[in-house]
């Protein structure tokens, strides 16, 4: 499918100084569901991204510094708050910096370690009518050079009860996870990393979110079709999600389901991912399941246990994979996260690579 897009480069042009303020700024911020469950909030209650992720509106910039962080300092004596507006209504930026160090170690193999920039974000929104039409763009800048994750435009009418977005953006599909190698990201191969060209409609009420979405897909294919949707309570949250596509090697179905729930101080996440594909070479059915506990034992801590298991195809004995994890999440002052984790995986008994251990420390900064 062909869309009229010349109007984003244009918007993309008028984004450019936006960004270039923004890298020029100190380092919004990855999602993480487990927060929405246990503020029972949806994803537009936070994000100008009404489907999560990416830059944080105001409101989720001052949940950010005065709920999840251990200590909210004022920057400037006597300034309001930072929430990421620069010129008054009509601009408003933000920035996510990750860099730190980790270690693989693989049965048979010597232990490598690195320390590097995993991520390095920007973004810009521009908003031509405030409350009504916007300009969004999702940059990164590092690693491996800059690179163009989401640039759409936005319009919510009726107050923001519906969405339309057109442009590049982020497949609606799933959790929206920070950690895009879990398994339901990697399976499905939706994530921060697979954004795709085309419209999304979305519908925002006071318990439900919904969006469908009609995107180009993969190159000499068919349009891709998402469609994801979550009934909110405050204590619990349910979602389900359906995808469709098709490419030269064949046709691929997604269905996950999702949901979240809060048990006392812990905020609970689950997803299931089922994917089915037919090609010439036969078909293939998979899937991939995330548990995962947040438990935040004290103002700016948060320790994350989570299981995550993937059977890459059923028709195939001894290919099941494993995955646990822990990490430690430290907010000393906002715009500052420190992350300390380890995970390991049980795989193929044979594939040294499946059975290996990481261990990682990382430094999160954002605005």
């Amino acid at each position: 499918m062909t869309y009229p897009f010349a109007i984003f480069a244009a918007a993309r042009l008028l984004a450019a100084a936006a960004l270039l303020t923004a890298a020029a700024l100190p380092g919004s911020a990855g999602a993480e569901p487990y927060l929405a469950v246990e503020s029972g909030m949806k994803c537009a209650s936070c994000h100008v991204n009404p489907s999560g992720g990416g830059k944080r509106n105001a409101f989720g910039t001052l949940y950010a510094r005065n709920q999840v962080s251990a200590r909210a300092i004022d920057l400037v004596e006597g300034r309001a708050p930072w929430t990421g507006e620069v010129v008054s209504r009509w601009l408003a930026v933000g920035g996510d910096f990750r860099g730190g160090y980790s270690s693989v170690d693989v049965p048979g193999f010597a232990e490598r370690s690195d320390t590097e920039v995993t991520r390095a974000t920007v973004y810009a929104e521009i908003r031509l009518v405030p409350e009504l039409l916007s300009v969004y763009v999702d940059q990164k800048v590092a690693p491996d050079g800059s690179d163009n994750r989401e640039a759409y435009l936005l319009v919510k009418p009726n107050d923001g009860k519906f969405t339309i977005k057109a442009g590049q953006m982020f497949v609606p599909f799933g959790l929206r996870l920070q950690d895009d190698n879990t398994f339901v990201r990697q399976a499905s191969g939706v994530s921060f990393l697979t954004p795709d060209d085309g419209v999304e409609l979305g519908l925002e009420l006071s318990r439900w979110s919904a969006q469908l979405a009609v995107l180009e897909g993969p190159p000499g294919g068919d349009d891709q079709v998402s469609a994801t949707a979550q009934y909110v309570q405050p204590m619990w949250r349910v979602g389900a999600s359906v995808n469709t596509s098709e490419d030269a090697f064949g046709e691929r179905e997604m269905q996950s389901l999702f949901a979240g729930l809060k048990t006392g101080p812990i905020a609970w996440l689950a997803e299931v991912s089922i994917i089915d594909d037919q090609g010439p070479a036969g078909d293939r059915e998979l899937y991939a399941t995330l548990l995962e506990g947040n438990w935040r034992f004290r103002k700016g801590h948060n320790l994350k246990i989570g299981y995550e298991y993937l059977e890459p195809e059923r028709d195939r004995d001894e290919d099941e994979q494993e995955r646990y994890n822990a990490v430690w999440e430290y907010n000393p002052v906002q715009f500052v996260q420190s992350r300390v984790g380890v995970r390991r995986y049980n795989g193929i008994p044979n594939v040294a690579v499946s059975n290996r251990d990481e261990v990682f420390a990382e430094l999160h900064v954002y605005f």
